[in-house]
């Protein structure tokens, strides 16, 4: 799963104003970029429902709008990894498991070990 130039901008959005709608975050982005309100509207809607933005249903004087919120980044890291591993696995079976280990020498000795007491409690 990755993330369009837009999809990040307005992500980061988001994450810079802690909560907003859609017309705060198309104000948020004036001057950086020109973006229409249906367009920010669309992109925030995408990344709620793949999981990257938390949205609750408010009423105001113009009617129902959404209210949209940041997930917390490891919330994020995690469904990033987790798709990316299933797409892996899906597209190229169990025979990928050895490329990613051979990679893991890029990664520090305290998190190798974090990482193995992860493995370990999944298999139990």
């Amino acid at each position: 799963m990755s993330l369009g130039d837009l999809q990040a901008e307005i992500l980061g959005a988001v994450k810079r104003l802690g909560k907003a709608t859609a017309r705060e975050v198309m104000d948020e982005l004036e001057g950086k970029r020109h973006v229409a309100y249906t367009t920010v509207g669309t992109v925030l809607d995408r990344l709620y429902r793949r999981g990257l933005l938390k949205r609750t249903k408010i009423t105001g004087r113009g009617g129902a709008k959404y209210l949209y919120s940041p997930i917390p980044s490891e919330d994020i890291q995690t469904s990033f990894v987790q798709r990316a591993l299933n797409q892996l696995v899906n597209a190229f079976g169990p025979s990928i498991v050895p490329t990613i280990y051979d990679n893991l020498d890029r990664i520090s000795n305290e998190e190798a070990n974090e990482l193995k007491k992860k493995i370990d409690k999944a298999r139990k």
